[in-house]
């Protein structure tokens, strides 16, 4: 029998999604889930994802950024499933209730997601919670510890660990088509369709430290992390200055017409990391959503420079003067390992993190973007906020064990952590 599916959250996130189902169905794994609910505080909005040709219409892009998760085009239930009519609830324990689901992908704000994931977890359900896992390192925790004790799968959906650049990029370091890592680089000052006054300008929970944690050292911090701790190994502490530039937002009315309220920000706009590797090698990362005047990146993305040369845009750069693409020599000379990181030719990442989840509950195993890998992204991204806050180097070891939770106390007392 299929994976009975619930959805937790209709927002914009959830198009890319369901175009990662749509892949899976088409490359053969049709069988393996069906998406039986919906739910959304808002009745309407459920209802925009459910038949194509009935409720609101779909939401505008909210960037210009070509290719962002965020611009794929809109996706209907119906689609996945012809004829079938996915049953609606602005409750989730409604859902969860019903018998409608086996299992439940969660994409609501970040507050959220650690209480409907317990209670998801304790009714018996598997789940899975986009990135960031959790508003708190201790919430992540939470999440975990009732994983362990009801035996249910708990997954993140954070994309970069699936993506082609990752998983040939951790082949390549593994084999030491590079030498032994020394540095890493990465650097993104600005974002297009981000101004000061627009960033994010339609989610106002994300300019909130209660309702989102903090700024773009979690939302994007976690991206970064994981990326590194996947292909370098891991990520023993961190040491940051991080600043709130820009402290009031503007925000958009869906069709960007007008707008409609301005709040004040609380989280972080901008941040300067640095950080250890176990294995020795350092890194060091500038990021900044909210900028006046142009944009400047790094190029290359994340640049790893090892003893033997280096990865850069893609491509690898030897000493002996060999170079190409990471993931064309990955292809090339291990066949059977690409075969089994992209199954049936899928390098979708959205659909790759959702084939994980439900092989995992199909075969009763841990997934391969646990609730353990999920929380040490989230407890190295929040190293950036309790580093600057202290003014010193703040180990990964501390950050779990509750050791250091200065900037977090106000998040965990509010949530009853």
């Amino acid at each position: 029998m299929p994976i009975k599916l619930g959805v937790i959250g209709c927002a914009r996130i959830l198009n890319a999604h369901l175009r990662g189902f749509k892949i899976l169905q088409e490359a053969g794994f049709e069988d393996l889930f069906k998406i039986t609910a919906l739910c959304a505080r808002k009745e309407e909005d459920a209802h925009r994802f459910r038949v194509r040709g009935e409720g609101p219409p779909p939401r505008p892009d909210p960037i210009e950024t070509p290719g962002d998760p965020l611009n794929a085009p809109h996706v209907y239930i119906d689609d996945l499933h012809p004829g079938f009519e996915a049953a609606v609830y602005t409750d989730y324990r409604e859902m969860l209730a019903s018998g409608d689901v086996d299992a439940v992908v969660i994409y609501t704000g970040h507050d959220s997601h650690h209480s409907i994931a317990i209670d998801a977890m304790r009714a018996g359900r598997h789940a899975a919670v986009e990135k960031a896992m959790a508003i708190s390192v201790k919430a992540a925790q939470a999440m975990c510890e009732v994983a362990d004790g009801t035996g249910c799968v708990l997954s993140v959906d954070e994309n970069v660990r699936f993506s082609a650049g990752t998983v040939a990029g951790q082949w390549a370091i593994q084999k030491g088509l590079i030498g032994d890592i020394q540095m890493v680089y990465r650097g993104v000052i600005g974002f297009p369709s981000h101004r000061p006054d627009l960033a994010t300008a339609r989610t106002a929970w994300r300019h909130s430290k209660l309702g989102s944690g903090g700024g773009v050292s979690i939302d994007l911090g976690v991206h970064l992390f994981n990326g590194i701790r996947t292909m370098c190994g891991p990520v023993t502490s961190v040491s940051a200055t991080w600043q709130v530039l820009e402290p009031k937002r503007v925000l958009l009315t869906d069709d960007n017409s007008a707008v409609a309220e301005t709040i004040d920000n609380e989280v972080d706009d901008a941040f300067f990391a640095n950080f250890r590797l176990e294995s020795g090698g350092q890194g060091h990362a500038a990021v900044a959503r909210s900028t006046h005047g142009r944009r400047i990146v790094v190029p290359g993305g994340t640049n790893i420079f090892g003893t033997g040369g280096a990865i850069s845009d893609g491509n690898y750069y030897c000493d002996d003067g060999s170079q190409g693409s990471v993931v064309g020599r990955f292809k090339a000379e291990a066949a059977e390992q690409y075969d089994k990181a992209f199954p049936n030719g899928i390098t979708d990442a959205y659909a790759l993190e959702q084939l994980d989840f439900l092989q995992a509950i199909d075969e009763g195993r841990t997934p391969t973007m646990s609730g353990v890998e999920g929380t040490i992204d989230l407890a190295l991204s929040y190293a950036i906020l309790e580093s600057g806050l202290l003014g010193r180097e703040v180990t990964l070891e501390e950050m779990l064990s509750g050791e250091v939770d200065g900037y977090q106390k106000d998040i965990n007392d509010h949530y009853g952590l």
